[in-house]
């Protein structure tokens, strides 16, 4: 059964809203506010990333790499760097099964430039139209290599 299709943050007007963090794209970090600023302090100068997850409950920030955000229908989730309140850091490595993200298109605004948006939405009402697959595990790479671009109509 198709799921609702998916809307931006509300609270931020951009962003990803999933188990309790939303996620933007680095351009938009500054509409979550001082805790991204004040977590970004924390990161070793030379460390770039392409998105940027904070979970609200925990107050931890999260500056993920995707290199391939603006070039892959669903990007993969890179290495990140995770600051907490007290500014402990903490790395987490690529997994050698990456996860992907779906939806980028909440990430960014409408006139965001570095991918086709309506082609995205496009993509995302396909995948809510999927019947018969683990939704619990399509953010898998190998899961939905093997279990969901086949079964998928894409536009």
């Amino acid at each position: 059964m198709p799921t609702e299709f998916p809307k931006r943050s509300r609270r931020y007007g951009v962003g990803k809203e999933i188990g309790g963090a939303v996620y933007v794209h680095r351009l938009y970090e500054a509409r979550l506010g001082d805790v991204v600023s004040k977590a970004k302090q924390q990161l070793p100068a030379d460390f770039t990333y392409d998105v940027v997850k904070y979970n609200s409950r925990t107050e931890t920030v999260s500056f993920i790499k995707s290199i391939d955000f603006d070039t892959a229908p669903e990007p993969t989730v890179g290495d990140s760097l995770s600051v907490d309140l007290e500014g402990n850091v903490r790395r987490r490595s690529q997994s050698s099964d990456p996860e992907i993200y779906h939806h980028k298109w909440l990430f960014v605004v409408d006139e965001y430039e570095g991918f086709d948006i309506e082609e995205s939405k496009r993509r995302s009402a396909a995948l809510n139209a999927i019947d018969g697959v683990d939704r619990k595990r399509i953010g898998r790479k190998s899961y939905w290599s093997e279990h969901c671009i086949a079964t998928i109509t894409f536009p």
